[in-house]
């Protein structure tokens, strides 16, 4: 049984994209703007904290409109909607014309700025990390256009922050620009400095410590003296694989061969070196054009231009207003393109037409000597709802989109790059396609671009939570293409290559393995490299985390964060049961894949796992999408004592019920923090349930006094019979009620779950059994699992097998219990 609690949308960085325009949206057609509002361009979750963690209070959808309550931070808007006051992300955010409100973008890193949608557009320059810079159109899923320096143009989400700004807000905390058109250094993070020791204790910093790079592509790195100014003399550079990547005497790094270089810049006058660290990408850049004229005649005579031959795929086509469709010409040389009518349909380079206004318009290509023509006639259709415009997927990967119209025919204009199937795009090669969702009067389109597969699909490491010198194993997971794994591992200021030592075929996949191992606490930074035609190359599947816990003892209960344990995971595994393709719970509906991952829309992941595969999605799942964080988080910061074993059980209700639980289920959260050890404090007892009933008598058969609700206190005063105890309430009446529903707290101490009160933290537990209404033994077996798991350290899987004293009854229906 997967998770069918909570509905948690994750956000999937999507790096390459080309995208269409938001007006192609079928919720375009947002409310006239007032000042300090706020759109959503996709259907988005408003929730109560500024955390995908946090409950969510409603939904968003396209054209809604939002009122921006203050300045946004970190990522997040305060934002007001009919009823509704709460958080929603602001990277799917936009400011509609009319808003006073200001839209601005920090980079967490050095992002390139570039002329179009698309890592294949042109870069104009790279923004330094912590520049804040102002955004003209945030529309975009994915990419952000920007000011930056003399420059417009777009930047990669992935790398960004985006916030909002009232008018009235206060100053901002970095220094004020007098012109966001004119850059400077002083801006840098001073974080990123780096000492000198020298005769004027002088600090000097390197305006990048580490890049990433396509091969053709170049850079300019250099020394920031102490007014944050470029230095211009007194440096020497050097490369520590100059056949990746070679610098210049003055500091020009190319990109030469994928592969990994280190940029050594030395200050002569105090012989002090900064390293900067460059990783060459297997992507080539085009070389550019030559400005000047060659001045050397050419020797020989220009060849007349070749015959060639050019096929397209259509002659002519009918395109509704606001949707695309591809023209696939087939040639041997080079293909431009043109259009007879640019108000009405508009032609990329690459044969993709975007149909603008009615009308027509006669699409010619142009090959050699060669030409061939389109006729286009762009009409008006019934609106067709789609989550998206535009899509990125890597080859082999599934993308999720969505319509929300009914009887809608999915097709894609170029199967070889990618298939459909009902929403499912499937990823062949590397390429564009136009996938378009259809019914007999409308359309809607998405833009997919398909990039070459990633040279890693999964990587983690075991075991999860590691002790200290415990050997680490390596993992990662590739197509069977790869000839060699390598990890680079962070420790400290230093990278340590680890070299994957062994190498099993599973399916058509291979498992690559090394290991290594930590000798201090910590959480170290994994990155695996694959090599194919003797190229390293990487991808953001490659990156991964080792944990090494500060504690090996695994029953001490200490306040110190921890990470899911290596049995944990096996015996989620062990609850979900593996599903090598995506299915729809039966129960909700929900896509999913591997072992109980739910899908939204808008993410990708591979379709067709091996259980390998598989487990590896299950561990990056666990540690990265708020089930180990929320757990951490929620003991961490009530300053609670807990072991391994009990924290492993919280990740497996979370897991199962949806991170949100232990914030919004406040029966839950008080029966965990009534833990105190009682230190000098004393014990009062109380009702742990709703609705229960105090009796005339020691039984369900005597008559019902009164229904008491959570949280009320009781004076016992017999405990003679163990099922039910004789008590007084404040109000002097006397009575029976069934022990299981009576708890004792302890005020003063420290909060320890060694001290929790074990009855009433069962009850809790166990009441996450209802499905779609009804009680499931199933689930009934798995929280009694946990409970095993809680209390005795007890990993199996028992099956309704009960070992241990762990009693339960439905309040709902008292027949079904344990």
């Amino acid at each position: 049984m997967r998770r069918f609690f909570e509905r948690y949308k994750a956000f999937v960085s999507v790096i390459v994209i080309i995208a269409l325009t938001v007006s192609m949206l079928p919720f375009a057609s947002a409310a006239a703007a007032t000042a300090h509002t706020l759109t959503p361009f996709v259907e988005l979750n408003l929730r109560a904290d500024a955390s995908t963690s946090s409950s969510v209070l409603t939904t968003l959808y396209p054209g809604n409109t939002l009122t921006l309550l203050e300045d946004s931070k970190d990522g997040w808007a305060h934002v007001s909607y009919g009823s509704y006051t709460g958080y929603a992300s602001a990277d799917y955010l936009d400011v509609p014309q009319g808003s006073d409100v200001e839209a601005s973008a920090t980079p967490t890193d050095y992002v390139r700025l570039r002329s179009g949608k698309g890592t294949s557009y042109t870069v104009y320059t790279a923004i330094p990390t912590g520049y804040t810079v102002p955004v003209t159109d945030n529309s975009d899923e994915y990419w952000a256009k920007v000011i930056y320096e003399e420059y417009d143009g777009y930047a990669s989400k992935q790398y960004l922050v985006i916030n909002f700004k009232l008018p009235a807000s206060a100053e901002p905390t970095q220094p004020t620009v007098t012109s966001h058109r004119t850059a400077s250094f002083s801006n840098l993070p001073q974080n990123s400095l780096q000492s000198v020791t020298a005769d004027d204790s002088a600090k000097l910093m390197l305006n990048a410590s580490s890049r990433s790079l396509n091969i053709n592509e170049t850079f300019s790195l250099t020394l920031l003296d102490t007014s944050s100014r470029p230095m211009t003399g007194g440096l020497s550079f050097s490369s520590s694989n100059t056949k990746a990547a070679t610098v210049s005497t003055a500091g020009q790094v190319k990109g030469i061969a994928a592969g990994h270089a280190d940029i050594t810049v030395t200050h002569l006058s105090t012989g002090v070196k900064y390293t900067c660290a460059v990783t060459v990408l297997s992507t080539v850049q085009p070389t550019e054009v030559p400005t000047q004229v060659p001045t050397q005649t050419p020797t020989q005579t220009p060849t007349t231009a070749p015959v060639g031959k050019l096929t397209l795929s259509a002659s002519s086509a009918t395109v509704y207003k606001g949707c695309c469709c591809q023209i696939i010409a087939t040639t041997d040389s080079a293909v431009t393109w043109s259009t007879s009518n640019s108000s009405v349909a508009a032609v990329s380079s690459d044969g993709i037409v975007k149909a603008l206004t009615a009308g027509t318009a006669t699409i010619t290509a142009k090959s050699g000597t060669k030409t061939g023509t389109c006729a286009i006639t762009v009409v008006s259709g019934s609106t067709v709802s789609i989550s998206h415009s535009s899509a990125n997927i890597t080859a082999g990967k599934t993308f999720l989109a969505r319509s929300y119209t009914s009887g809608v025919t999915w097709t894609s204009s170029d199967t070889t790059v990618a298939t459909v199937n009902n929403g499912y795009i499937l990823a062949k090669k590397a390429g564009k396609t136009v996938v378009t969702v259809s019914t007999s009067t409308g359309a809607s389109t998405i833009l997919v671009t398909v990039a070459a597969a990633a040279p890693i699909r999964f990587a983690y490491t075991s075991p999860n939570c590691a002790s200290k010198n415990q050997t680490v194993t390596l993992i990662a997971i590739t197509d069977t293409l790869r000839t060699g794994v390598r990890f680079n591992v962070t420790v400290g200021s230093t990278t340590k290559t680890v070299t994957a030592t062994s190498s099993t075929k599973d399916a058509n996949t291979l498992v690559w393995k090394g290991t290594t191992s930590f000798s201090t606490p910590g959480t170290y930074k994994v990155a695996a490299y694959s090599q194919y035609n003797n190229a390293w190359t990487t991808c953001a599947d490659a990156s991964t985390t080792a944990f090494v816990s500060d504690t090996t003892d695994r029953m001490t209960t200490v306040c110190t964060a921890r990470r899911a344990s290596d049995e944990v995971i096996k015996l989620i595994a062990n609850f979900e049961g593996y599903i090598s393709s995506i299915y729809d719970d039966p129960i909700t509906g929900d896509p999913t894949v591997g072992y109980g991952r739910v899908i939204f829309s808008g993410q990708q992941f591979y379709n067709t796992m091996t259980k390998n595969e598989a487990f590896a999605y299950l561990v990056q799942t666990v540690n990265n999408d708020g089930y180990s964080s929320d757990v951490n988080k929620f003991l961490v910061n009530n300053n609670v004592k807990f072991n391994q074993q009990q924290f492993d059980a919280l990740v497996c209700l979370v897991y199962n019920t949806g991170s949100g639980i232990l914030s919004g289920d406040s029966e839950l959260e008080a029966a965990l923090l009534n833990c105190h050890d009682g230190d000098g404090g004393t014990t009062t007892y109380y009702i742990n349930g709703t609705y229960v009933r105090i009796r005339s008598g020691p039984g369900t058969e005597y008559d019902v006094l009164k229904e008491l609700d959570y949280n009320t206190t009781v004076t016992v005063l017999s405990t003679s019979n163990s099922a039910w105890y004789q008590v007084k309430l404040d109000d002097g009446t006397t009575g029976y009620v069934s022990s299981d529903y009576i708890s004792k707290r302890a005020t003063g101490g420290n909060l320890d779950l060694n001290y929790v009160d074990r009855q009433t933290l069962i009850n809790k537990f166990c009441a996450y059994h209802h499905a779609a209404g009804d009680c499931i033994y199933g689930l009934l077996y798995r929280r009694v699992d946990e409970m095993e798991m809680f209390f005795y350290g007890d990993y199996e899987r028992n099956y309704g097998y009960y070992y241990y004293d762990i009693n339960y009854t439905c309040t709902r229906n008292p027949s079904f219990h344990t």
